[in-house]
């Protein structure tokens, strides 16, 4: 089968440790781009966080953000095909969660906001600082204050080191909003039926691009609906057990090569692998 299209995660795929794309996969990707694959990246990330990794690899088309929240247009410099969590939802959302048991960080039209700092907010901001990324990033105590000065609302990050109460937040807004987590300390909220599943099925059918033509690696749960739309789903080997159990092939973890690897086969050789859980 020919592939026309790759669907990138960063946090956990792409991305290292040190928040820095293997050369290998760089050549690679650059190479995919060069032989006439369409290619983007689809995160859990605001596009502005996106954007400096978008830029090394060249990519043009239209990238996949805050978990298919929303589109952006790297050429245009705009946002598409947005869905937003509405205010009641966000409202009784915010009330639940300021109850101290959890720290969370807002994804918005305006910028990134929290209402105290945490790990995962000052890394967000270390990050826009070392890429030199634009937009806001602050801190706004009230949650009235917040909900008015932020814009629309993408997402909401709950992070904290207690997984089962993060599974028992998911648990319990499943029937309200989309809850997904993105790594064992870290719950990704947005709006009903947002996924990186149907943000890829948007994304193909403005391609022109079918599904099973299509190469999708990922580490996280929020990943799964877009393993179950792609023809060839590619785990990292640091990916979430259910993940990896969507997989047709598992590549080497984040901190490798593995992405550059097998995109060299498909590429330059026109091979690929349908074995279950086959290592590169």
């Amino acid at each position: 089968m020919k592939y026309q299209a790759i669907i990138i995660d960063l946090d956990g795929t792409l991305l290292n440790d040190q928040h820095q794309i293997n050369a290998n996969n760089i050549d690679a990707i650059k190479l995919a781009l060069r032989e006439g694959y369409q290619v983007t990246l689809a995160s859990g990330r605001p596009h502005n966080l996106m954007l400096p990794y978008v830029n090394q690899l060249g990519v043009t088309a239209p990238i996949i953000c805050c978990n298919g929240a929303y589109q952006y247009d790297p050429v245009k410099q705009r946002v598409n095909h947005s869905t937003i969590i509405e205010t009641e939802q966000l409202t009784q959302l915010l009330d639940m969660l300021n109850l101290g048991q959890f720290y969370f960080t807002i994804y918005a039209q305006n910028g990134i906001y929290a209402t105290q700092e945490s790990a995962h907010f000052l890394g967000l901001k270390k990050q826009m600082e070392m890429n030199n990324a634009q937009g806001e990033i602050a801190i706004i105590k009230a949650v009235e204050a917040l909900t008015a000065h932020c814009g629309d609302v993408y997402k909401v990050l709950v992070s904290s080191d207690d997984k089962i109460a993060l599974c028992q937040l998911r648990d319990t807004l499943t029937s309200s909003l989309q809850a997904d987590l993105s790594a064992p300390n870290k719950l990704d909220i947005t709006g009903l039926g947002v996924n990186k599943g149907q943000a890829t099925l948007c994304w193909l059918n403005q391609q022109n691009i079918a599904p099973k033509q299509t190469i999708a690696f990922g580490d996280g749960d929020n990943d799964a609906e877009m393993f179950r739309i792609v023809g060839e789903p590619v785990a990292m080997a640091n990916a979430s057990p259910a993940l990896r159990g969507l997989a047709n092939l598992i590549v080497t973890d984040n901190n490798g090569c593995g992405i550059g690897q097998y995109l060299r086969l498909v590429v330059s050789e026109g091979q690929h692998s349908c074995q279950h859980s086959f290592s590169y």
